[in-house]
Parts: C-alpha cells; structure tokens; sequence
C-alpha cells in the first residue's frame, strides 16, 4: 500500500512530472524515495516558480497565455499545501523555500 505523502504528491501535476524525470535518471519507482526526499523534491519544484532561468518562472511571469498562468498559479498552490503539510526540519531545501508558504 503506498504511504499517504506519496499519493499526496501523485495528485500534484507537477510532481508526477518530477517523478516521470527523477524515476527514470534514478532508475526508482515513487515508492522508493524517503519522505524527506519527496517533500524537498517538492519544495524545489515551487522555488523553480520563484527563480529567474526555470522555464516554470518564465511561464508565470512571462507567458501570454492566461491558461498557463493559471496551470501556473494552481501548481503553485498545491506545492505550498503540500510542504506545509509534510515538512521537516530534515527536508534539504528547507532553508530555502521558508518564505515561500
């Protein structure tokens, strides 16, 4: 049976899309990465939105298109509830993304 936090994740678009990345370099399925490693997995997918040079930043700020902006805007939100739900003081981006919720 898979853990809460993982199928927490899994409903997050943007982290399926960082498990398709991650699983297929790490040659893992989800269920095999630590919860810390999926709750940092997770804040470094919001700090992208927040950072010059990641395509998510580019798509909020720069895009015309208002439906990826929303798209955007949506991810956004969920990765926020997410962290603040499952983080740690252990996760690795912590220090980072604590502005960020």
């Amino acid at each position: 049976m898979r853990r809460s936090i993982l199928i927490h994740a899994l409903a997050i678009p943007e982290m399926m899309y960082a498990f398709d990345c991650i699983c297929a370099d790490d040659k893992k399925t989800p269920d095999d990465y630590t919860d810390i490693e999926i709750v940092s997995e997770a804040e470094y997918r919001l700090m992208t939105y927040f950072e010059n040079g990641h395509v998510n930043n580019d798509e909020m700020r720069l895009s015309d298109d208002q439906e990826c902006k929303k798209i955007a805007q949506n991810d956004i939100k969920m990765l926020k509830a997410f962290v603040k739900k499952y983080k740690t003081a252990d996760s690795q981006w912590s220090k980072y993304t604590n502005h960020l919720i």
